[in-house]
């Protein structure tokens, strides 16, 4: 107690943003926070206040009388830290550490959590510390906010029947690093994707990137800063049915981190705050957000986030529409785990049920719990794997940052399966690569390597079966980064990631890209999605985030978006995406027009289009006139159409496709 009361009152002031955001103006005059008593001098042997301000951090230097140098002189108290302290989280110098254990006193700071207590986030803070070393608000290292090169246009190829479509670098020329990306096709609107990244080094607002066309040009905005954030981490993007694009993120200010979400109206041109869904927490990190977009749920365009603050994780959710609102008071979920929460997911199958899936660090397992009540209240959480590593993973490719542990989950459900399903990067489990110790590290020629696994509940998340990896090639390469996705109209399972299994000297990568028709039982060959390799080993690659903590990934009637971070040709870290297509029988298109009694056309109902055997389903959305389409509907199978809006009732529709038919009408 005496010693979280030291901490407390070494507290640095966070000013308002007309001063410096991490350093008070009178710093240099404050007191030195007194060592408790019995705490023996010397314990740890950190580098000296000379050698900590005369080093490079994330590969730069600090600049002589900047409010950097003078933050770091006032955070010497290395009483502070634990014994075996500069094992845990090694990239964080103990200037940086004392300073977060100021702003949160109430942390739990232990060597036996590999997180060490301090969050994951972190590390974008000392980032933007190092490129923004006035501690304000402003474009950073490069004025990156201005940088546009035009929309980035598709080739034509893109849309041919090729597996993987051309790449596309979505986030246009950039002049300092963007990394860590979310994607969402609109389910009621497949020709608009959104995306977002992370944009650290420059204006620290988080960048978003729309399309209107499919994915053949792009758009790109930037998140607003709610006051007093200085900076923005953590990105994720959806849609909602009512046409509006949603993205979250971290609000940074100081050691103050909470979770923001915002809302366009306009396809993400323009943004603005909807909520602070973490209510009065201040530690909160590594977030995911996700929409229920299934029209046969009962919570139908509810918003549902997954985080973690401190050690525990926390949900919360939206209710549907523009009047929905969030909870006043997180939910935190309950499970047997005894570290960090770090890395979880949320997803939702045609139900409505809500999944949360996440790690640990202390139990290494993750857990899985589950809400039927639209996110009000969850299921103790059942744990439904054990992994061999505890939090993150160092390899060649990736060993200054080091691939995060984290879940990505998916849910399918129709009239015969009620499927859930996780995916995580671990080690290979093989003989000598079983446990922490055994990472490959910065060693290329070490026999243990990592791999995407998958693990499936076929009883809606009761119970779990053996883990798979699902590409364990003998050569000694890495994936790392994975990110999974199910299409909700077919059920294909997809899962994107980094492997550097093209490059014999283990650090160059491409992303690659399976699918799974049959729920995970196996799986289609590995396809290349890049067409040229990153190296974030080399000089001039951002060492502080290198690839970042993940990428996104979304599919929706058999097209696959992935998203990541790349810098082929020794470019800057830039976010890329390409169109995969899915092979598929010959496909026709469905429309027609939803009317009142008298004939005029219904705006905004929804039409939804199955086939009879429960194993294709979608959505559609009418125009102001009423009409709608589906196009890639695939051809000789029997499907039934339902419409529904406020006003009206409408009979289902029965129809087998041979080919194209217009004029699918309904009316009261």
């Amino acid at each position: 107690m005496q010693f979280r009361k030291a901490m407390a009152a070494a507290s640095l002031v966070v000013v308002s943003a007309a001063a410096f955001i991490f350093v008070d103006r009178t710093v240099s005059a404050q007191k030195a926070p007194r060592k408790p008593a019995g705490v023996a001098p010397g314990r740890v042997v950190w580098p000296s206040m000379q050698q900590q301000i005369d080093g490079e951090y994330l590969g730069r230097k600090v600049t002589a009388g900047s409010q950097l140098e003078t933050l770091i002189k006032s955070n010497q108290e290395t009483w502070m830290l634990n014994t075996g302290e500069q094992n845990v989280r090694p990239l964080l110098p103990s200037w940086i550490r004392i300073w977060w254990r100021k702003q949160h006193p109430e942390g739990t700071y232990s060597t036996d959590d590999p997180t060490g207590g301090y969050p994951h986030v972190l590390n974008e803070i000392l980032e933007w510390m190092m490129t923004h070393q006035d501690l304000r608000v402003g474009p950073g290292e490069a004025a990156m906010d201005e940088v546009d090169d035009g929309p980035s246009i598709l080739a034509p190829s893109l849309l041919a029947p090729e597996t993987v479509g051309t790449n596309v670098r979505l986030s246009g020329s950039q002049t300092a690093a963007r990394s860590e990306s979310d994607i969402r096709i609109n389910y009621f609107d497949p020709l608009k994707i959104l995306s977002a990244s992370n944009n650290i080094a420059s204006g620290g607002r988080q960048g978003v990137y729309a399309s209107l066309d499919g994915g053949v040009t792009w758009t790109q905005a930037l998140l607003p800063l709610t006051s007093p954030d200085t900076l923005h981490s953590d990105p994720t993007a959806d849609w909602t049915n009512d046409g509006r694009a949603w993205s979250s993120t971290l609000g940074i200010n100081g050691g103050t981190l909470k979770l923001r979400t915002y809302v366009s109206s306009d396809n993400g041109a323009t943004w603005t705050l909807d909520a602070t869904v973490s209510g009065a927490q201040t530690n909160v990190d590594k977030q995911m957000e996700w929409v229920d977009h299934s029209p046969s749920s009962p919570y139908f365009g509810r918003i549902y986030a997954i985080w973690h603050n401190g050690n525990p994780a926390y949900m919360n959710r939206r209710t549907a529409g523009v009047g929905g609102a969030w909870l006043a008071t997180p939910i935190t979920l309950t499970d047997a785990g005894t570290g960090t929460r770090i890395g979880g997911d949320v997803k939702t199958n045609a139900n409505g049920d809500v999944f949360g899936f996440y790690p640990d660090t202390g139990t290494s397992k993750i857990y899985v719990v589950k809400s039927t009540d639209g996110g009000s209240s969850f299921s103790t959480a059942v744990a439904a794997v054990t992994t061999k590593d505890s939090y993150d993973i160092g390899v060649p490719s990736f060993s200054s940052r080091r691939a995060l542990i984290y879940a990505s989950g998916g849910a399918y459900r129709n009239a015969s399966k009620n499927n859930v399903y996780v995916t995580w990067t671990d080690l290979s489990g093989a003989s000598g690569c079983t446990a922490p110790a055994n990472e490959p590290g910065t060693n290329t020629a070490s026999t243990c390597k990592t791999r995407v696994w998958f693990a499936r509940s076929t009883d809606g998340g009761t119970t779990w079966g053996t883990p798979i990896k699902i590409n364990d090639q003998a050569s000694l390469n890495d994936q790392f980064n994975q990110w999974m996705v199910v299409d909700e109209t077919t059920g294909t399972i997809g899962v994107m990631y980094y492997d550097t299994v093209n490059d014999s000297g283990r650090k160059k990568t491409d992303i690659w890209f399976q699918t799974s028709a049959d729920d995970g039982v196996t799986w289609a060959p590995a396809q290349k999605v890049t067409s040229s390799p990153t190296d974030e080993t080399v000089s001039g690659a951002d060492s502080g985030n290198q690839y970042g903590d993940y990428n996104g990934l979304s599919g929706y009637a058999g097209a696959f978006f992935p998203v990541w971070t790349d810098r082929r040709s020794g470019s800057k870290e830039e976010i890329w995406t390409a169109k995969i297509a899915t092979p598929t029988a010959a496909t026709v298109s469905v429309s027609g027009r939803v009317l009142d009694r008298a004939g005029n056309g219904v705006r905004s109902a929804i039409v939804t289009i199955q086939d009879q055997n429960g194993g294709m389903t979608r959505n559609a959305i009418t125009n102001a006139f009423g009409f709608y389409t589906f196009n890639d509907v695939q051809s000789g199978t029997a499907y039934i159409l339902n419409a529904t809006s406020r006003q009206y009732r409408f009979s289902p529709r029965v129809i087998t496709l041979v080919d194209s038919l217009a004029d699918v009408n309904f009316t009261p």
